[in-house]
C-alpha cells in the first residue's frame, strides 16, 4: 500500500500527497518546494481556482501571494490538487510567473 501525508486546506478538506509523488516528482523536479510550504499554501492560499482546461475541470489550483525570486522577478507558489471520488490528491507543486486559472473559487480578502 502506498504511503501518503495528509494536509487540511483552507476549507478544512483533507488533501493527500503520496510519498511517491513527493519523492519521484516534486522534490526532484521542483526542489524549491518543501512539505511545510505546501501545507501553508493549502491552509492559507492567496487564490484558489479551477483549471482553465476543459479536460482538467476536477483540478484545483492553490496559489500563494506573489514573491520576488533572486532575479527580482515576481513568482507564485502553486499546488495542484486533483479532486477524486476517493479524495483530494496533490499532483504537483512548483512556482509560476503568473496565475493561470479558470473560475476563481476563493480569493483572500
Amino acid at each position: 500500500m502506498e504511503q501518503s501525508r495528509t494536509f487540511e486546506d483552507y476549507q478544512g478538506e483533507e488533501v493527500k500527497l503520496l510519498d511517491e509523488v513527493w519523492e519521484d516528482h516534486i522534490s526532484v523536479d521542483h526542489p524549491e518546494m518543501e512539505i511545510l510550504l505546501i501545507e501553508r499554501i493549502l491552509k492559507t492560499p492567496h487564490i484558489v481556482c479551477l483549471s482553465q482546461h476543459a479536460n482538467m475541470m476536477n483540478y484545483r489550483q492553490y496559489y500563494s501571494k506573489p514573491w520576488k525570486n533572486k532575479k527580482k522577478r515576481e513568482r507564485y507558489f502553486r499546488v495542484v490538487v486533483k479532486v477524486c471520488s476517493d479524495g483530494n490528491w496533490i499532483s504537483t507543486a512548483h512556482t509560476r510567473s503568473k496565475i493561470s486559472c479558470g473560475k476563481v473559487i476563493y480569493k483572500e480578502k
